[in-house]
C-alpha cells in the first residue's frame, strides 16, 4: 500500500463524511445510518478494485473525521446522547470488520461470488431484523428523540451564557435587541455545527458574502464583533420605526425578517428566542 492509495481512501472517507452529513441523510432512522457507510465501502470495491483489499481504511478515516469533527471542531458532542452516539458507531465498525472480513477479502471482485454475496446478505437482514425487533432498541430510538429535543434546548441554554459572557458588552440595548441578537448568534452556531454541507454550501457554492459569528453580509470580510454591531444597529433601526408605526403586532417576527425570510428560519429563531426568555424569566 503506497501513500497514493492512503491518499485516496482519504478523499472517499470525507466524501463518505460529507454524504452522511446531508440534512436527507441525517434524517433517516438509527439503522440506515449504520447500514450505509458499509454500503458505500461495497459501492467503493466494486467501481474500484484495486482499493479493495484496503476499503477497511476508509471506515477508519471517517469515523476519526467524524469523532474530530463532533467532539473538537463543533463541541456538538457536548450536546449529543454519548452512549446513542458511540453504539451505533462500534455498529458501523463491527459491520464493516465483518463485511471486509467475510465478503470483500473472499472475491476478487465484490458482487461477483453470488455465493459469498449471498451470506453477506443475510448479515445484513440478521442485524437489521435484530434493530427492528429488539424491545430496548426501539426503546432507545423513542429515548434518543426527546433527548434531541432536551439537548437542543440546553445547547441553547450553555451557549447562551457563553455568548453573553463574551459578547455582552457589544449587545446591551433593548432587552428584545439583545435576546434577539442571541437568537441569531445562536442560530448561526447550530446550523454550521449540525448542518456542515449546508453551510459549505451557502458559503463556498452559493457564495453568499456573509462574515463573523452574525453572518451578516458585506462587501468586506468583518469579523464577530463587527457584525454584532452592524446587526445591533439594524435591529435597534427597525424596532425604532415599527415602536412609532400604529401595527405593533408581530415585532419578534418582524425583528427576525430583517435577517431570515425562509418559514423554517423563522421557525428556528422563534424556537430559539422562547428558550431565551423562559430561561430569563425562570433565572
Amino acid at each position: 500500500m503506497n501513500l497514493t492509495i492512503i491518499l485516496i481512501e482519504l478523499l472517499l472517507a470525507i466524501f463518505l463524511f460529507l454524504l452522511m452529513n446531508l440534512k436527507e441523510i441525517k434524517n433517516l432512522n438509527r439503522i440506515d445510518n449504520i447500514i450505509i457507510p458499509n454500503i458505500y465501502l461495497i459501492l467503493v470495491s466494486s467501481l474500484l478494485p484495486k482499493l479493495k483489499n484496503y476499503v477497511i481504511l476508509i471506515l477508519f478515516f471517517y469515523l476519526t473525521i467524524d469523532f474530530i469533527f463532533v467532539f473538537l471542531i463543533t463541541k456538538r458532542g457536548l450536546f449529543k446522547n454519548l452512549k446513542v452516539y458511540y453504539q451505533d458507531r462500534i455498529l458501523v465498525l463491527i459491520l464493516g470488520l465483518l463485511s471486509y472480513q467475510f465478503f470483500l477479502l473472499k472475491v476478487t471482485y465484490a458482487f461477483v461470488d453470488m455465493d459469498v454475496f449471498k451470506n453477506f446478505i443475510w448479515v445484513l437482514i440478521l442485524i437489521y431484523g435484530y434493530q427492528k425487533l429488539n424491545v430496548k432498541s426501539i426503546k432507545l430510538d423513542s429515548l434518543e428523540e426527546q433527548m434531541q429535543e432536551d439537548d437542543f434546548q440546553e445547547f441553547v441554554v450553555v451557549l447562551y451564557a457563553k455568548l453573553k459572557n463574551k459578547y455582552g458588552y457589544l449587545i446591551k440595548s433593548d432587552s428584545k435587541i439583545e435576546e434577539m441578537l442571541y437568537s441569531f448568534m445562536i442560530y448561526e452556531t447550530y446550523l454550521k455545527s449540525n448542518h456542515f454541507v449546508l453551510y459549505l454550501k451557502k458559503k463556498y457554492i452559493n457564495k453568499e458574502h456573509s462574515y463573523g459569528i452574525m453572518q451578516v453580509e458585506s462587501n468586506e470580510k468583518i469579523n464577530d464583533e463587527e457584525s454584532i454591531v452592524l446587526m445591533k444597529e439594524k435591529l435597534e433601526s427597525k424596532l425604532s420605526k415599527l415602536k412609532r408605526s400604529k401595527d405593533k403586532d408581530e415585532i419578534d417576527e418582524k425583528l427576525i425578517k430583517e435577517k431570515y425570510k425562509t418559514k423554517n428560519d423563522i421557525k428556528e429563531i422563534e424556537k430559539i428566542l422562547k428558550i431565551i426568555k423562559e430561561f430569563k424569566n425562570n433565572g
